[in-house]
């Protein structure tokens, strides 16, 4: 039986803006070699299944995360960590935003969607737009961890340029799970991603 939620705690530590295409999550070594825009890369993602939780970058692997259209085209995605080390993604709707997002953290995983596994040799975990380049003229920048509540409301787009994250790693690696458009009640919705962590890095 899946015993993956409900956690005894989340935190809120960033959030992500889509035009409606997603995110990359890869080993922060490997995201140099990623040129979405400048090379032309997002175009092998457009034509992806769901069913399609990865894509090759260089020798590595980065996991597709976040961006349902059914959820919302235009969306934030609410980043959240759990106290055992799993990272949520959350794309959600609702008049009450944040219970919303409460209950897709919630909400139970034993029939998500299985997807691919991710490694992390370099320890770190760098989030960034799949239409952007991994690093260089056309890269967004990436923030730290921003522990903090989640915001009560949407809201607009920020004035400020969209930024990834890049998080320290205390695993090994992560497997994803999906779980698509999902209905909470007849005014409130939400699509998730959850990275779980594997193996727990070894303290040095």
């Amino acid at each position: 039986m899946d015993t993956l939620t409900v956690h005894t705690s989340w935190t809120h530590i960033g959030r992500l803006w889509t035009n409606g295409e997603p995110y990359l999550a890869v080993d922060a070594a490997a995201r140099r070699f990623w040129r979405g825009m400048s090379n032309d890369e997002y175009d092998r993602i457009v034509g992806m299944t769901p069913e399609e939780t990865s894509i090759a970058v260089a020798g590595s692997t980065a996991l597709l995360v976040g961006a349902d259209g059914v959820v919302r085209d235009d969306s934030w995605m609410e980043v959240f960590e759990s106290a055992e080390g799993t990272l949520a993604i959350v794309q959600a709707s609702g008049p009450d935003y944040r219970r919303t997002l409460e209950s897709a953290l919630n909400y139970p995983s034993a029939i998500d969607d299985v997807g691919d596994a991710l490694n992390i040799p370099s320890g770190d975990l760098a989030i960034f737009s799949a239409a952007l380049d991994g690093t260089g003229e056309h890269a967004m920048a990436l923030s730290p961890r921003q522990p903090g509540p989640p915001p009560a409301e949407h809201g607009p787009p920020s004035r400020e340029p969209n930024k990834g994250l890049l998080l320290r790693a205390d695993s090994n690696g992560y497997t994803l799970r999906v779980r698509w458009y999902t209905e909470i009640d007849d005014q409130s919705c939400f699509a998730r991603w959850l990275l779980l962590p594997a193996h727990h890095r070894q303290s040095t």
